[in-house]
């Protein structure tokens, strides 16, 4: 059995000590330090002065009967206090762990009669006000929460939002069933539900006016908050799979596998952290799908974070945006340093912040991107920026032939984010040598790499790779030395064409492991000099140059 102490819910500092000299934490302090006498004294005083003591709460929001349910005074003294202890203090009570004093007695005694008696009441007490338990968390659940409310509203014609208005028309009665059933308390008893419907809302007919069926996509939310725009999605489109991504603790977040929604799952991983990217990276190639990077009213630099995300990964195909404040003046773009030192509105501001992400978004070659204000979102910040890469050309592939060698990309360029420096050293512009095509259909293709040993070809079984070439008689040979592959083999599809994660080599493991955020295009980042701009092919013979 876990016997529950105060270290579960206090810091290691006492509360005799935090908070010295305040009568209000007297009772507290006296149960911290194990002091029966004073505790018995305390709690003989007047009823009034016994209600303010038992309201007092610790940094963590223990209470003095989660302390006595604890085992911190005998137990008969702890059923004086149950007596004389107030309804906002008593048995409904939560710490910041979510515990009730019941919850703290069977840690500490199992099932003691004092533990019995605390969930017997907590139970009564909750039927009382027709509030039910989570059967998941125990967290405490209404029978009628703000979803219902809120359906009834529309129902009856009084919501003028039309978002919202257009979400529960478009939703079934199972689908309205499900997401209001006390798996997901989180979403249905949140504050300002209606705001927060209108912003997914308009977050997911941005993505669906992009793309259509999100059946065979991957969604990643970030900073979902309790992801209600994930739930939406996941309940709306059948098949699509999400990634819902936020620091907040797995207990503030709805019970997905529990109710069946297996299609969700979440990640706790803090967006601005260093290895955010190569964390994340791991679950998309996990899931192995085209993906959607979705971001509501993300904060200063959170908006930038996302556009790296969508730009560093291949299969991130949709980005969605609707920023909120600027970032703070230190990390601010220079081009907005402006803004910081002059006296313009804060639309002024937020209007130049969100033309600065859109302009982020259309610096990756063939992105095209889409902004847009949408007034029943309802919010002042209620910008919504869209952005779609260019389809992939690997269809393009199979029927191109022999005139696919021909028509090779002067210029490659490989971006390989993360590993060792001999991995990363693999990054850069490779220029096409010259090669003749053969009766496979994909000849000697070579790009070398423009200032060091490295080159991007096609090994035996097929494979493009990188990896070190040497000069044997004049003439380069091939990848002596494998770095990156393509796990797929093609006789038809270019590098920058191939669908699906690159590979790279791990050294200590001996094996090859993929990474999305590797990359083979024929556009270099934004980033790189005018050499690295987007380079023509070379013309098939016997055509016009374009």
């Amino acid at each position: 059995m876990h016997t529950s102490t105060e270290s579960d819910l206090l810091p290691d500092v006492p509360i005799k000590e935090m908070h010295a000299g305040e009568p209000e934490y007297a009772l507290l302090q006296a149960l911290d330090s194990r002091d029966e006498a004073e505790v018995q004294r305390l709690v003989d005083g007047s009823p009034q002065d016994v209600a303010r003591l038992m309201r007092a709460r610790s940094v963590r929001a223990c209470t003095p009967l989660m302390l006595a349910a604890m085992g911190h005074c005998s137990e008969s003294l702890a059923a004086r206090m149950l007596e004389l202890c107030p309804e906002d203090a008593g048995v409904t009570a939560r710490s910041g762990t979510g515990k009730t004093a019941a919850d703290y007695a069977e840690m500490h005694s199992g099932g003691s009669q004092f533990a019995l008696s605390l969930r017997a009441l907590e139970r009564e007490a909750l039927e009382g006000r027709g509030i039910g338990r989570c059967p998941v968390c125990g967290e405490a659940v209404s029978a009628r929460t703000k979803m219902h409310l809120l359906a009834d509203r529309c129902r009856c014609g009084d919501e003028a939002n039309t978002l919202v208005v257009r979400f529960f028309n478009s939703s079934t009665s199972a689908m309205l069933e499900r997401l209001t059933m006390p798996h997901f308390h989180p979403l249905n008893d949140g504050k300002k539900l209606s705001k927060k419907i209108s912003q997914s809302m308009a977050m997911l007919e941005a993505l669906e006016g992009s793309v259509g069926s999100l059946a065979d996509w991957h969604i990643v939310d970030l900073c979902c908050g309790k992801a209600l725009t994930s739930t939406l999605a996941a309940l709306r489109h059948p098949g699509v799979r999400v990634t819902a991504v936020d620091r907040l603790s797995r207990r503030k977040q709805p019970h997905f596998a529990e109710v069946g929604l297996a299609s969700v799952e979440y990640a706790r991983l803090d967006v601005l952290a260093d290895d955010f990217i190569e964390n994340i990276v791991q679950t998309i190639e996990k899931v192995g799908r085209p993906t959607a990077v979705l971001g509501m009213h993300l904060c200063g630099r959170l908006s930038e974070r996302a556009i790296e995300l969508f730009q560093a990964v291949p299969v991130a195909q949709r980005c969605v945006l609707s920023p909120c404040c600027l970032p703070h003046a230190k990390d601010a773009p220079p081009a907005l340093a402006p803004l910081y030192r002059s006296n313009a509105l804060d639309s002024e501001q937020y209007a130049a912040w969100g033309l600065h992400l859109k302009e982020a978004l259309a610096s990756q070659s063939g992105t095209v991107v889409d902004m847009v204000e949408v007034q029943d979102i309802m919010s002042i910040k209620n910008t919504v920026i869209t952005a779609a890469k260019a389809a992939s050309t690997s269809s393009m592939g199979a029927t191109l032939g022999i005139k696919a060698v021909l028509a090779a990309p002067a210029r490659l360029f490989v971006t390989c984010r993360f590993g060792t420096d001999a991995l990363q050293q693999c990054s850069g512009e490779y220029l096409l040598e010259e090669c003749e095509p053969d009766s496979g259909g994909m000849g000697n293709l070579l790009w070398k790499h423009i200032n060091k040993d490295l080159c991007l070809s096609r090994s035996d079984d097929g494979l493009w790779q990188v990896g070190t070439c040497t000069l044997e008689g004049g003439e380069l040979k091939t990848c002596s030395v494998q770095l990156l592959r393509h796990p797929e083999p093609s006789r038809t599809a270019l590098p920058h064409e191939m669908v699906g994660s690159w590979q790279k080599f791990n050294v200590k493991q001996k094996c090859w492991r993929k990474d999305g955020s590797i990359s083979v295009s024929v556009c270099g980042p934004a980033s790189a000099p005018p050499s690295a701009a987007c380079v023509p092919t070379r013309p098939v013979p016997g055509e016009a140059p374009a």
